[in-house]
């Protein structure tokens, strides 16, 4: 059972960390194709929880 959820647990990270990546690219990318006053917290907080994810799936191997 351990086992079971290990995995399941192992696979929501990687996929969270996955989409939070991508994520924090697309909106890195939609900041750097502004010209107005840009602000940032989506794109600190998107990158800040990618590697929180990434800590967690580290984890769970």
């Amino acid at each position: 059972m351990i086992i079971i959820l290990t995995g399941i647990a192992l696979t929501i990270s990687f996929i969270m960390a996955l989409y939070l990546f991508s994520y924090s690219y697309i909106e890195a990318i939609r900041i750097s194709n502004s010209d107005d006053k840009v602000e940032a917290g989506t794109f600190i907080f998107m990158s800040c929880m990618a590697f929180v994810f990434s800590g967690f799936t580290y984890v769970f191997m």
